[in-house]
């Protein structure tokens, strides 16, 4: 009903009361006949008391009719315009009895678990790396480090990408799948310079995981770190990509292979055992070796086209033998160390309150037990000034510095002391 209509019915019922019963009729409202109202005036008493309580009646039957019109016109509004939210479900009825999902909706964790979504396609290919020493006149060994690897597909052959600095100087390390079964494994190529090394085992029917490309990626985007830190296999942390080509020079590394290397930035915690370890997009393709991490919430990776490389420099590989180009010899103390930066340097005061106070110098990230670092005294967190009475800017100084000589003396500041430590490298050949 209109308002253009309602307005009209309250002009008539206004300018002649009579028409009162005709509107009333028009919308269907019961009312008392006028005569028997007029039959109870006319017992009243005196005239003017008549005329009163006829008024008084009067404006009574006005208001009465009024609020039934109105509320007719109420309810024909609603008719007209409300409409009830009838097609929205109740949580109940999303979630059905029992708060189960009924059969035609997928839950909301089926929809949004993506990160589980990912390694439930990864984790059977990730395997656990373990180098171990010999102890003298025993036949035992002991684990000395571990790190993480992966399984990859190349060119029919299966072999484990990882990180060199975690199968180090040995030829073999044992290697140990998802399903508990362990192997010992081959090292059969080694690029130190990039940071890559290859293991091969002998298993049939090995999972392996398919490669992906660093020019697909962008900032933002979901990552997932897979590893086995503390050896606790299969260990996931995840987060987004940061930065896709940092370059070494950024990261203040000198040697001139790393200086022209790009690495993925992230914030997915990597940490020394998931070193070696993939970093895996939401596909399940891996586009990086997990392996360094300056601070909490900045780690970096080798994009996986330099694993491609190095798996076409490997294709020529027969009986798991690494042709003599590729053999190198080298000296080794067994750490694990980070060229500081300003920045990093900042973020490392805010995060450790004992940091040295240094403006320079080389992070010892990690010392090997049983190490010549280790048995020269060397401990985690210690920062490298000086060696042999040289100025240490970066890791390149520290590899010179064993090319030159087997004996360092190195120079650390551990919290607010200044320490010299006296290191004798080993030899290695592989």
């Amino acid at each position: 009903m209109s308002s253009s209509f309602t307005s009209k019915i309250l002009n008539c019922v206004v300018r002649n009361p009579k028409n009162l019963k005709q509107v009333a009729n028009s919308c269907k409202i019961s009312v008392k006949p006028v005569t028997s109202l007029t039959r109870c005036i006319q017992t009243s008493g005196s005239n003017r008391k008549e005329e009163t309580d006829n008024k008084k009646r009067h404006g009574t039957w006005v208001a009465l009719l009024g609020g039934g019109i109105t509320a007719f016109m109420l309810n024909e509004f609603r008719k007209q315009h409300v409409v009830y939210a009838t097609n929205i479900d109740p949580a109940s009825q999303f979630m059905g009895s029992g708060n189960q999902p009924p059969s035609n909706r997928p839950s909301r964790r089926a929809m949004f678990n993506f990160i589980a979504d990912v390694v439930n396609m990864s984790s059977p290919a990730v395997v656990h790396i373990e180098r171990t020493v010999r102890v003298p006149f025993t036949r035992s060994s002991v684990p000395i480090s571990n790190g993480s690897g992966f399984v990859v597909d190349s060119n029919g052959t299966k072999l484990i990408i990882t990180n060199a600095h975690v199968v180090g100087n040995q030829a073999q390390v044992k290697v140990k799948l998802q399903d508990g079964r362990q192997f010992e494994g081959k090292v059969v190529g080694i690029d130190e310079a990039r940071d890559i090394a290859a293991v091969q085992i002998n298993c049939p029917n090995l999972p392996h995981l398919p490669l992906g490309s660093v020019r697909d990626l962008r900032p933002g985007e979901w990552v997932v770190a897979m590893g086995s830190p503390l050896a606790l296999s299969n260990t996931v942390t995840a987060g987004i990509i940061s930065n896709m080509c940092r370059a070494g020079k950024e990261l203040g590394l000198r040697e001139e292979e790393k200086r022209d290397m790009e690495y993925i930035q992230t914030d997915a915690t990597i940490n020394v055992g998931n070193s070696g370890g993939p970093l895996v997009n939401l596909d399940g393709q891996v586009i990086g070796i997990n392996t360094m991490m300056a601070s909490a919430g900045i780690g970096f990776a080798i994009p996986i086209d330099y694993v491609q490389e190095f798996l076409n420099e490997l294709r020529g590989l027969q009986q798991g033998r690494v042709p003599a180009s590729m053999r190198r010899s080298q000296r080794w103390i067994g750490i694990t160390m980070l060229t500081l930066t300003p920045e990093i340097i900042m973020q490392l005061k805010i995060r450790k309150s004992d940091f040295p106070d240094v403006s320079e110098g080389v992070l010892v990230h990690k010392v090997q037990h049983d190490s010549p670092a280790y048995m020269g005294g060397m401990q985690d967190g210690d920062v490298i000034t000086h060696i042999n009475g040289n100025r240490v800017f970066s890791s390149k100084d520290v590899f010179d510095a064993l090319k030159r000589s087997q004996v360092l003396n190195i120079t650390i500041k551990r919290q607010t002391r200044n320490i010299v430590l006296r290191v004798v490298a080993e030899e290695i050949v592989h």
